[in-house]
C-alpha cells in the first residue's frame, strides 16, 4: 500500500449512529428498528416505559431517540425528551397525540405525527447520519500541522 493510499484511510473508523426506539406498540417498534438499520444506523433496542428508556439509554448511550409521547406509564414521553434533550441527544417525537405539552415545548426536537411515513423518518434519520459522519470526519481530520484537531 502506497504512503498517500495510507495517509487517506481514517485512523479509527467511524462509529455508526445509534438510535434509541421508545415505543409502547410492540409491532410499531420493530418497524420503527428496521428503518434505522435500513439507513445505516444501529438501534440500542427499544423500551415500552420511561424507566426502560432511561435504563436502556444509560446503557447504550445513544445519538438520536425516537420518542412515542404515550409509553406504557402513561404520557411520559414529554418528560423522557426533556431528559434526554438535555444530555444532547437529538429527539423525533411519534405520535398521534398532536397536543401541545408545556414540557416539550422547551425541548428541540422534531415532531412526526402517526401514522408515520417511512421516507420522512428515514430522511431524518439519514440526515442524522450524515450530520454524525461529518462531525467525526471533521474531528479525526489533521489540522495543518499534522495533528488532530
Amino acid at each position: 500500500m502506497s504512503a498517500a493510499r495510507r495517509l487517506r484511510q481514517p485512523i479509527h473508523p467511524l462509529e455508526p449512529l445509534r438510535v434509541l426506539v421508545c415505543e409502547d406498540d410492540p409491532i410499531l417498534a420493530l418497524e420503527l428498528e428496521a428503518m434505522v438499520v435500513e439507513c445505516g444506523a444501529v438501534t440500542c433496542g427499544s423500551a415500552a416505559s420511561f424507566d426502560q428508556a432511561r435504563d436502556l439509554a444509560g446503557l447504550t448511550a445513544p445519538d438520536l431517540v425516537l420518542v412515542d409521547l404515550h409509553l406504557d406509564d402513561g404520557r411520559s414521553g414529554p418528560r423522557l425528551a426533556e431528559i434526554f434533550a438535555d444530555r444532547g441527544l437529538r429527539i423525533v417525537v411519534i405520535s398521534g397525540d398532536t397536543s401541545i405539552d408545556s414540557v416539550l415545548a422547551r425541548v428541540d426536537h422534531v415532531f412526526l405525527p402517526k401514522p408515520i411515513q417511512p421516507a420522512v423518518l428515514q430522511d431524518l434519520i439519514a440526515a442524522a447520519v450524515q450530520a454524525k459522519r461529518a462531525r467525526e470526519e471533521s474531528a479525526a481530520a489533521p489540522s495543518p500541522l499534522g495533528k488532530p484537531m
